[in-house]
């Protein structure tokens, strides 16, 4: 199911389940390299509703092939 801003919703069991999992730990260790604040900046955004200035700030972070390796292992999932 999508929310209004048209990307997938996730309920808080889903986000666990990911973060908890081996990808998903490899990938917060990999989003904290800069002590987490490019993270919590997007997070931030998120929680002002805006979703556009979030992934902005991710987009060159996911441009990375160990990150975009790691994302495509938890969406085959």
């Amino acid at each position: 199911m999508n929310d209004q801003t048209g990307l997938p919703s996730f309920s808080q069991a889903d986000i666990q389940k990911v973060l908890g999992s081996k990808e998903g730990k490899a990938l917060l260790q990999l989003l904290n390299r800069d002590g987490g604040k490019l993270l919590r900046q997007a997070a931030e955004s998120v929680k002002r509703g805006d979703m556009q200035h979030a992934q902005e700030l991710l987009a060159p972070t996911m441009q990375s092939p160990e990150i975009a390796s790691l994302i495509d292992q938890i969406n085959r999932k």
